[in-house]
């Protein structure tokens, strides 16, 4: 089973307040995390966002470090059959990186990374945590969903001796 990843960098000014935090992850894009892209967005209604949801295993210990920091939530924390943490967390990609992240299939293993920022609850969800999001500088495409390792038809044959003719 491939790794994941998470880690943050707090940026700071001269004076020592932070600035942003800048969120690397590798993990993968699941049913619900396909990035969809809006159109039409902007003044001039020529801009285009996507956005989407990259999911982790096993790292709730560094994320929990960059959530005490900030006072926030990613947007789905929980725990699978077997008792390893699952991470979801939410990301933004713009004009030319939208287009990349649109093409993202359910299975790919994708780098995300980019500034964090924090998104306020809406109205319908006042009084509960902020939500840590990603504004994606960079993007990868670390492996296709249902890549299969091509196999020789032939690999299986075992030469047979003694046969004749």
């Amino acid at each position: 089973m491939p790794r994941d990843y998470f880690s943050f960098e707090t940026i700071r000014d001269h004076e020592r307040n932070v600035i942003c935090y800048f969120i690397t992850v590798i993990g993968t894009i699941e049913h619900d995390g396909v990035p969809h892209i809006k159109t039409g967005l902007g003044e001039d209604g020529d801009k285009k966002m996507a956005f989407g949801k990259v999911t982790v295993r096993n790292l709730d210990r560094t994320i929990s470090h960059l959530l005490a920091d900030t006072g926030c939530r990613v947007f789905s924390h929980e725990e699978d059959i077997e008792g390893n943490s699952v991470d979801t967390i939410s990301f933004t990609a713009r004009e030319w990186r939208a287009e990349e992240a649109g093409e993202l299939e359910e299975g790919d293993r994708v780098m995300v990374e980019g500034r964090g920022y924090i998104r306020q609850p809406d109205e319908e969800h006042a009084g509960s945590r902020p939500e840590m999001r990603i504004t994606v500088s960079g993007m990868f495409r670390l492996s296709r969903a249902g890549y299969k390792k091509r196999v020789s038809l032939n690999a299986g044959l075992v030469p047979q001796e003694g046969i004749e003719k």
